[in-house]
């Protein structure tokens, strides 16, 4: 895969479930030699986010304006810390794209 892909992980306040996320995600992509940009937001900077993956919970999806979720895919997960939910949503969506 030769784009370098920008992952946003989601968070009520940014901080710590969002951080753990965000390690999940760079070790996943990492582990796939995938080449990616991880960054971490809360709900109150979710207009301003220009990602081209979103992950978060489900809980936090209708909080993502449709503005925002046109420009990126939203990837929902039921928690933020659980690795290998992270690791299978990614899975499909890397393959659903190199197919």
């Amino acid at each position: 895969m030769g784009k370098r892909y920008s992952i946003t992980a989601l968070c009520g306040m940014g901080l710590g479930t969002s951080s753990l996320a965000r390690m999940a995600i760079m070790d996943y992509v990492k582990s796939r030699g995938i080449d990616a940009n991880v960054t971490v937001a809360d709900i109150g900077s979710v207009k301003g986010i220009t990602s081209d993956i979103i992950l978060t919970t489900k809980s936090m999806a209708s909080h993502i304006p449709n503005s925002v979720s046109e420009q990126s895919t939203v990837i929902l997960v039921t928690n933020l810390i659980k690795k290998d939910e992270i690791n299978s949503k990614l899975d499909e969506y890397f393959s659903s794209i190199s197919s």
